[in-house]
């Protein structure tokens, strides 16, 4: 109370010289009017009373204010002091244990304690420089219950009293010291034997000093060690620097490779798998075998660095080169009837909104199975209407119509001695059912996609083309191993042929020799072209929707097209592949993608000319499939959230795209400087 009324008349001192002023304007107006001079001194003492008293209160109010805001800073303050990951001690000149907070007793293992007295009484690992009043350290790392502590003191504001934090940096240290660790890597030639075929020998050992030398120049760019182990193969030991310095040039090596042009009609390219953050040597090597392994199921061209955890991928910009030779097919039927023979039944299992590769496919590997006299189930989810021509034709043949299950009814016929066949997928996420997978007994994969890092892990064989141009033409091939003198019947031939068709958009894109020799083995195996035709035919309907999608659609980025279909109607996921068909025949558009809604949120089909990877941008989005051919579901996602997330993956990709050229002309200058000197 007395304080307020001395800080009160300490104000109105303030306000003296105001009354000193009325007071001698009183004065000269007093001989004139006294009245007037009465007056006019009240109204002046009553404005300053006012004036002045209301200037207090404002100046009351605003330190009343600010007190408040200066406590709960305080406040704030302290309690972050508290919670903060590192242990906090205050202490005095005499090593005594003024305060710290909850963490530093985490720290010690007495959580919720609070400790008193000497700080070194409790942490005797702490030393201190002698006759430095506990003001410098003797050692600023310790080991507390197996942690790496790094400490660190400071002088604190009041005198006597020093400030010590403690920080757990055990976790940064591993996470730094693998990082910085060895890394393994095994690096093969995609496509060695199918570009040193057609050479003649000089040529051949020409090309191949030619690579070599570009690999080892590379491996000494990045301080690394490489040793060639058979004509395609070399394994490379480097550091997490040099790693990183990879990962700086996108892994220009890839283009490198892929430029040597010497007699060779066929671009070689280059896969890579790098193991990284392991400290076992075993480990490291196990994960670039999985890497490497990654790299040529995508494709190859491409380098892949695996970790425990997570997969990179760099490159994968070209399609995959054809195989000549068909042994691995052999060899993956002779597994595969091995497999059929030792299980009580077979199912195939398309994936969620299955087309005609996925149908074709499993009717094709249904007919075989048969063949084989084992029990076959085929589970195709019918929804998205690709199937809606098909489906009568495959319920009025007898044969066929009794191996359909509906996808509610699929885990009855899968048990522990059960053979499930995956086909035109390897993505769990993609199946109408994933819990058949863990009640199947073997699991077999049959796919033509580029492997995403997301895997059916529990698999007895896998046959992952990428090079093919479906599953149906893998399938196909397969057929041929599988059973002399197989008999397709008419509707598996044709519907094996119309997978082919729709996913080579009528023989044009991933078209090799071999895509025509499995046509050729179909149409001799009963299929029927007409029908074929038919069952690619479209509605009014159809034809009317697509239109609409390519009328709205809109160019982005100058070449790329995006079109939506609004709303879900039948045969939606036939509608939007078509119209991103047809949106790439438009003049300019080097790239379509086409965006309709599905159950689950948004669907993309995209289409690229081959200059953009549709792959490479879809795959930022959670999907996949070729260079020129990909899709991606986008689960909870509107039409509009989708669109936007599809604009910034591609700008990415289009950023990355121009960074990687500019790199490349750096490059190429710095390797073919102007001979003058001057600028190029």
């Amino acid at each position: 109370m007395l304080l307020g009324m001395k800080r009160r008349f300490s104000f109105w001192l303030l306000a003296l010289p105001a009354v000193i002023g009325a007071g001698l304007l009183v004065a000269v107006l007093a001989p004139v009017h006294r009245g007037a001079a009465g007056a006019v001194a009240a109204l002046l003492v009553a404005v300053l009373f006012f004036v002045i008293e209301s200037a207090y209160r404002w100046r009351q109010q605003a330190e009343e204010q600010f007190s408040r805001l200066q406590e709960q800073f305080e406040a704030s303050g302290a309690n972050l002091l508290a919670h903060l990951p590192l242990g906090l001690v205050y202490i005095d000149s005499n090593g005594a244990l003024l305060w710290h907070n909850p963490e530093f007793a985490r720290m010690l293992g007495r959580e919720g304690y609070r400790f008193k007295g000497k700080l070194r009484s409790h942490l005797p690992e702490l030393h201190f420089k002698k006759n430095s009043a506990f003001s410098e350290l003797a050692a600023s790392r310790l080991v507390i219950r197996d942690r790496q502590i790094k400490v660190t003191l400071r002088i604190g504001p009041e005198e006597g009293r020093r400030l010590l934090a403690f920080d757990d940096v055990t976790d940064y240290e591993q996470r730094a010291a693998r990082e910085d660790g060895p890394v393994i890597g095994l690096c093969i030639i995609d496509n060695f034997d199918e570009a040193v075929a057609p050479l003649e020998d000089e040529n051949k050992f020409a090309l191949t000093a030619e690579i070599d030398k570009l690999l080892n120049e590379w491996a000494l760019g990045v301080e690394a060690f490489i040793r060639k182990v058979a004509e395609d193969r070399y394994v490379l030991l480097m550091t997490g620097s040099g790693l990183r310095l990879c990962q700086a040039h996108n892994f220009d090596i890839l283009d490198r490779i892929r430029s040597i042009r010497l007699e060779n009609r066929i671009a070689v390219t280059l896969s890579v798998g790098l193991g990284v953050g392991e400290e076992s040597m075993a480990d490291l090597g196990r994960l670039a075998r999985t890497g490497v392994d990654l790299a040529m199921e995508r494709g190859g061209d491409q380098v892949v660095v695996k970790s425990a955890d997570r997969v990179y991928f760099y490159g994968g910009n070209t399609e995959a080169v054809e195989k000549r030779t068909r042994v691995r097919a052999r060899v993956v039927a002779k597994s595969l009837r091995n497999l059929i023979l030792a299980a009580d039944n077979v199912v195939i299992l398309g994936h969620e909104y299955a087309d005609l590769d996925a149908a074709g496919a499993a009717l094709g590997l249904s007919r075989a199975v048969a063949a084989l006299g084992k029990p076959v189930s085929v589970i195709l989810d019918t929804r998205g209407g690709a199937l809606d021509r098909l489906m009568p034709y495959v319920q009025a043949n007898a044969d066929l119509a009794k191996t359909l299950v509906s996808v509610e009814a699929a885990p009855d016929h899968v048990t522990a001695r059960t053979l499930l066949v995956v086909v035109d997928t390897h993505k769990p996420s993609l199946l109408p059912d994933r819990t058949l997978l863990d009640r199947a007994g073997e699991i077999v994969i049959i796919d033509h996609h580029r492997r995403g890092e997301e895997f059916i892990d529990k698999n007895s064989l896998v046959y992952l083309e990428a090079y093919a141009s479906s599953t149906c033409e893998l399938v196909a091939e397969i057929l041929q191993y599988l059973k002399e003198d197989l008999e397709l019947g008419k509707i598996a031939a044709s519907a094996l042929l119309a997978g082919i068709t729709v996913d080579t958009k009528h023989f044009v894109f991933m078209t090799g020799a071999r895509t025509y020799e499995a046509a050729s083995y179909l149409r001799r195996s009963g299929a029927d072209p007409q029908l074929v035709q038919s069952l690619l035919r479209d509605s009014m309907e159809t034809v009317v929707r697509r239109a609409a999608i390519i009328g709205g659609a809109e160019v982005h980025f100058g070449h790329i097209a995006i079109g939506v279909q609004e709303e879900a109607v039948p045969r939606a996921t036939v509608i939007s592949a078509q119209a991103a068909d047809e949106l790439l025949e438009v003049e300019g558009i080097q790239a379509s993608f086409v965006l309709r809604p599905y159950p689950k949120g948004t669907a993309v089909s995209a289409r690229s000319q081959g200059d953009i990877n549709v792959h490479a941008i879809l795959e930022r989005l959670g999907g996949g499939g070729h260079l020129t051919i990909a899709g991606a579901q986008l689960a909870g996602l509107s039409l509009s959230e989708a669109k936007e997330k599809l604009l910034t993956a591609i700008g990415e990709y289009l950023e990355q795209q121009k960074e990687q050229k500019a790199l490349a002309e750096r490059e190429q200058k710095a390797e073919h400087p102007d001979p003058a000197g001057g600028r190029r």
